[in-house]
């Protein structure tokens, strides 16, 4: 039995040269994440995912503004830094960047209300952020764009919610970069699928 879902799981790399030049419509990119996070599972019904959708120039400022200047205080080696800042003008040459937050007075709320449970439900928590990061990942390729997964939390987090007014409460997670597919990356090397997965 072949399955649709497993060729858009085979489709989803992490494609780093990206540029701007897509074919897909702003609104339709915010559609669909709504659609992603509105219908991806949580614990106990909580909800607590949150995005923040960067397109064109708000993207630009995160990394050519944001990322970019904060790594550079941190690089005293400026040898050092034109590595870094090749890597992060990589990020700020593709088209968009989904911010992928947890609300954690949400979390918080679950975890007195259900005290037996307190410590799971932050490994609980971070099992929907999967779930929604999947879900923009695969999608995304299959609107025709590609993506990587970044974490420059928690040194970016102070100056993102600052710049976009963004709650307090909101934990920074994960920064989707997505784009015009430029390179496919080359194969990846797999192992011994039955090494991973045992039938008993």
């Amino acid at each position: 039995m072949e399955l649709k879902t497993v060729e858009i799981f085979k489709n989803r790399r992490s494609y780093y040269n990206l540029d701007k030049n897509i074919n897909v419509k702003n609104e339709d990119i915010i559609n669909f994440v709504k659609d992603i996070f509105y219908y991806s599972p949580s614990p106990y019904n909580a909800q607590n995912q949150r995005a923040v959708v960067l397109l064109e120039k708000e993207h630009d400022y995160l990394w050519g503004n944001i990322v970019m200047e904060t790594l550079r205080k941190q690089v005293d080696d400026d040898e050092a830094f034109k590595r870094t800042e090749s890597k992060i003008n990589g990020f700020k040459n593709a088209y968009g960047t989904i911010l992928i937050f947890e609300d954690m007075d949400v979390i918080g709320e679950l975890q007195e209300k259900f005290p037996t449970y307190h410590d799971t439900f932050i490994e609980w928590s971070e099992h929907s952020s999967g779930i929604v990061t999947q879900g923009l990942w695969i999608g995304l390729r299959e609107m025709g764009l590609g993506a990587n997964l970044q974490h420059y939390n928690p040194l970016i987090d102070d100056e993102v919610k600052e710049k976009w007014n963004i709650p307090k409460n909101w934990s920074l997670k994960a920064q989707m970069v997505f784009g015009n597919i430029l390179e496919e990356p080359a194969p990846m090397k797999k192992i011994d699928i039955n090494k991973r997965v045992l039938v008993k």
